[in-house]
């Protein structure tokens, strides 16, 4: 999608309101927030992604049968994966919900506008004929229903964005994330993803410093305030392969050969970065990770752990 049609783009709601979806994290283990970091050598994939689950404490933490689940992968672009979710990936992860008796499930997407529309994407890539072959409903949020959610007092750069109406009807929301550098916002896993549920015309005020020149309003301190209303009950997050330069649709490539778990969003995210620097490139993520931009203003926001000792971390 041009520039020029997504301001073309008319921003419609259907309602304004205060809706939150904010578990508290069941994935703690003596007061600490927890992660597991599993490697993916020698272990099927669907292994790999169970056994992270289950060193955080187990999908029956958060996930019952009979829950309405909303999946949120990353279908950002039309490009491969780790530009996007990895269809053996989504496959995998539904499987094992429905292994444990959780199968009233549902994806949820929006792509990128350079590369809207949505359905495009996800027919380009395979992900429709995917999720017919799960029996796996999928909702584009290009179209709405829309609603106007206020941010409140933290919000800085905010006054209220619109997220998808369905929101509202989901009971438990899961996050799965790629691991990737970005090039505007450093690093898009977690966090970011909440992006991808609001209106396609709020990313002009997003991405306003550096279309508009508003270079007091960097967007990677913008994309956290996003994050507010929404917290997911469970991440899993596929870092088998990542890109360390460029991004969100291309960059170089390495295999980590991971799969992480966990219900904080800034531990999982800070591990994720952690991977990420221990391969040195010219790139934006070389500072201490507890320095990152976006990784500060997520802390002032209370979106998760603030330090090293907040959490563990479960390796296998």
């Amino acid at each position: 999608m041009r520039k020029e049609e997504l301001w073309a783009i008319e921003r419609i709601v259907d309602e304004e309101n205060d809706w939150r979806h904010l578990p508290q994290n069941a994935f703690t283990r003596d007061g600490k927030a927890v992660v597991s970091i599993i490697s993916t050598e020698n272990r099927e994939l669907k292994e790999a992604i169970g056994l992270a689950v289950d060193k955080i404490g187990g999908l029956n933490k958060v996930l019952a049968p009979g829950d309405r689940v909303l999946l949120k992968a990353n279908f950002n672009s039309d490009d491969p994966p780790p530009a996007i979710t990895d269809p053996a990936f989504l496959t995998a992860v539904v499987e094992l919900m429905r292994e444990q008796g959780i199968d009233n499930l549902t994806l949820g997407e929006r792509s990128g506008w350079p590369w809207m529309p949505t359905a495009r994407v996800l027919k380009e890539m395979g992900i429709f004929t995917t999720a017919e072959s799960l029996d796996l409903p999928v909702i584009d949020f290009d179209q709405g229903p829309w609603m106007d959610v206020r941010l409140g007092r933290e919000a800085k750069y905010w006054d209220k964005i619109a997220y998808h109406k369905s929101l509202k009807e989901f009971d438990k929301i899961v996050f799965l994330p790629c691991m990737k550098h970005h090039f505007l916002a450093r690093f898009t896993m977690s966090i970011k993803l909440t992006v991808g549920l609001t209106h396609p015309k709020d990313m002009i005020h997003l991405h306003a410093d550096r279309h508009m020149g508003k270079t007091d309003e960097p967007m990677e301190l913008k994309m956290p305030e996003m994050a507010l209303p929404v917290t997911p009950d469970l991440i899993i997050m596929d870092g088998r392969k990542a890109f360390v330069t460029d991004g969100p649709a291309n960059g170089e490539l390495v295999k980590p050969n991971v799969i992480l778990a966990s219900g904080d969003r800034l531990a999982i995210d800070v591990e994720g970065v952690k991977i990420l620097q221990s391969y040195p490139r010219e790139n934006r993520i070389q500072m201490p990770v507890w320095q990152i931009p976006s990784i500060q203003r997520a802390i002032e926001l209370g979106l998760g752990v603030s330090s090293e000792e907040e959490y563990m971390v479960e390796k296998s």
